[in-house]
């Protein structure tokens, strides 16, 4: 048994044998090693005499085939002109940019599209920016015009830096006399390597520049370990759920995608899966919290095992570094009692009680005289 100084057992006096609501804790252990290649890009190049090899005919099926298929999917279409675009050839290419948007500007699969042009102009990029609804705009870093008005228009963007070991500090100039050091924080940093393998300066500096992806092994991305998670021993079927989870970003790079967190109740027999509202989306390096109080279904009374996992909107399930045991995407985070009650009495916990110890911050009120 642990001693105090004083020379009591810490664990008698304790602030657990004191909760009100007595709670489960858990912190699992995270993965020694890295994932590997998940962070690598997959370009799906898309050239426009594919895509409109006739005047009037638009051929989306192999481009969505593609993306469907392909991990970490990056679009860059190539202006490659059809046989019968003669005259008018950037308006006609900015109609095709816009009847691509319109089939996946609003794709969650895809990481970004490539701001390719044919004759650099604002009509394009406006095209690219208008059509493109929540897939991040990727501009080469070497297309400064391009930067430009993406910067005087007030669009967000992300970026594509393409360099190796001879000229990884041209690219570190050019981001430093462009002012786009934090770029990542709103939009995804690309890296495309031009060396078979990352060299050490290359992957140094793409730590720096917080990149996302690559289309090489480099070792990026983001990655979530689970520190803690909180919740009552004891539920009530058809109330709340209050959970409190501590995350950390311990990768490179923020999320930038839309995952839903899950919690699921399990036995012999039974399964509840519970949505959690967390906008993943702006989760970013470093610490994460997400506190709710979630709604549970009408459930039998009894034990339960709890999981937590992540998917994506196709429910695939995403992988955590967490060194616990995992099913069907979720990883153990202990169980639950369920009993029944009437009313729901954790609806309002938190307005008295914080179950780390920790109280609302508040200016203290005046004592009543």
């Amino acid at each position: 048994m642990r001693i105090c100084k004083g020379g009591f057992p810490i664990g008698k006096y304790s602030l657990e044998n004191y909760e009100p609501y007595p709670m489960v804790k858990i912190r699992p252990p995270h993965l020694s090693r890295n994932f590997g290649n998940e962070s690598k890009l997959s370009y799906i190049a898309v050239a426009w005499k594919q895509l409109e090899p006739e005047r009037g005919a638009f051929r989306a099926e192999s481009m969505l085939a593609a993306i469907g298929a392909a991990t970490n999917p990056v679009l860059e279409l190539t202006p490659d002109l059809p046989e019968w675009a003669m005259r008018g050839e950037s308006d006609l290419y900015s109609a095709l940019i816009r009847k691509v948007g319109s089939v996946v500007g609003e794709d969650n699969r895809l990481c970004g599209v490539i701001l390719s042009t044919l004759e650099d102009n604002m009509e394009e990029w406006n095209a690219f920016a208008e059509a493109f609804g929540k897939v991040p705009l990727i501009a080469d870093l070497r297309q400064e015009r391009l930067i430009r008005h993406l910067k005087e228009s007030r669009r967000e963007f992300g970026l594509r830096v393409t360099c190796g070991e001879s000229d990884w500090l041209t690219s570190c100039e050019a981001i430093a006399r462009q002012k786009l050091n934090g770029v990542w924080k709103r939009q995804p940093v690309l890296l495309h390597v031009t060396d078979e393998v990352c060299g050490p300066n290359v992957r140094r500096e793409a730590r720096r520049w917080h990149a996302a992806l690559s289309n090489v092994d480099a070792g990026l991305g983001w990655q979530l370990e689970l520190r803690r998670m909180t919740y009552p021993q004891t539920v009530f079927g058809g109330g709340s759920l209050p959970v409190r989870i501590w995350l950390v970003n311990s990768g490179t790079s923020n999320l930038y995608r839309d995952f839903e967190l899950r919690i699921r109740l399990g036995r012999q027999g039974e399964s509840y899966e519970i949505p959690l509202s967390a906008r993943t989306r702006d989760w970013s390096v470093g610490d994460i919290v997400h506190n709710e109080i979630a709604k549970l279904p009408e459930i039998k009374p009894g034990n339960y095992n709890v999981g937590i996992g992540l998917f994506d909107l196709n429910d695939k399930p995403i992988r955590l570094h967490i060194g616990s045991g995992q099913s069907d995407g979720y990883y153990e985070a202990g169980e639950v009692n369920v009993e029944r009650a009437d009313g729901d009495p954790l609806a309002n916990i938190w307005d008295v009680y914080y179950p780390e110890g920790y109280y609302p911050l508040e200016d203290p009120k005046t004592p009543q005289q």
